[in-house]
């Protein structure tokens, strides 16, 4: 489910795609260096929006320095990195480790499986520093499991359970924030596990797989689908606007405002195309 929180970059300044791009790479440099060089196969930029909205709550002081790297030799980059990417990047190899788990359960994926072997002692190291965000993110995982194996049509309590997954990611110190960004990462998982199942509506009816939108009564499921996503994604920006952010807010407004309704548009676009 990686993937869907991402920025539309035609509408960012350069400004706000520089920073955003430095935090990326701060994240790509932290899983190298906390972790190992093989770390940083699981970067993505759904953790990078982590980092910029948890920064932008704190305000932590950023160290900011350029240099070469594998994927661009011939010119220095711009890195940014603060304690959160810390916390980002053990976060990065926790879920990775589960979503590679996920594709090997349920599709035999080989490269996942040799993927997640070759991250045991990543994910181990991660796992004892965010032991209890771990164990709370595993359960949610389970129940998940045990709902689609029973094949719920009740999809509040499937989507919920991500919700509550998200929570324990967003949810960086229990403060006077915690009511906020616990309303705010259940949002944005219910959001994700929604547009998750969306986009494989056709491909799960193929297989006789689980989702829990082919099992509504609706006449028009894919509609249903994407009221119900925009639906979650007005709760998410009300939550969001609630926060005072400044550094990096038009960033964290093209994600949420343009970013993932680019990944909505899309699919709409997809399933509209003649065959």
């Amino acid at each position: 489910m990686f993937g869907y929180v991402t920025i539309n970059k035609m509408e960012l300044k350069f400004k706000e795609y520089y920073s955003y791009k430095g935090f990326y790479c701060g994240l790509c440099k932290c899983l190298k260096k906390k972790y190992s060089n093989k770390a940083r196969m699981t970067l993505n930029y759904d953790m990078t929006f982590l980092i910029l909205l948890l920064s932008s709550l704190y305000e932590p002081e950023n160290k900011t320095f350029r240099e070469r790297c594998v994927v661009h030799p011939m010119k220095k980059q711009l890195f940014i990195q603060n304690e959160i990417t810390e916390y980002a990047a053990s976060m990065n190899i926790i879920l990775s480790y589960y979503n590679m788990l996920d594709n090997w359960t349920d599709d035999r994926d080989y490269k996942s499986f040799a993927a997640m072997k070759a991250l045991r002692g990543e994910f181990r190291k991660a796992s004892a520093e965010l032991s209890k965000k771990a164990a709370a993110i595993k359960e949610c995982l389970d129940n998940i499991s045990e709902l689609e194996k029973s094949n719920t049509d009740d999809i509040d309590a499937v989507s919920n359970e991500f919700g509550h997954l998200m929570e324990e990611i967003i949810l960086y110190k229990n403060d006077q924030w915690e009511k906020n960004l616990r309303k705010i990462g259940f949002y944005l998982g219910k959001f994700i596990y929604y547009l998750d199942a969306y986009e494989d509506m056709e491909k799960d009816e193929e297989n006789s797989s689980y989702n829990p939108f082919n099992n509504l009564k609706s006449e028009d499921k894919k509609k249903y689908a994407e009221d119900l996503i925009m639906l979650n994604l007005s709760f998410l920006s009300q939550e969001i606007e609630k926060l005072p952010l400044v550094q990096d807010k038009g960033t964290i407004d093209n994600i949420i405002y343009s970013g993932v309704l680019n990944k909505l548009d899309k699919r709409r676009n997809a399933n509209e195309r003649p065959i």
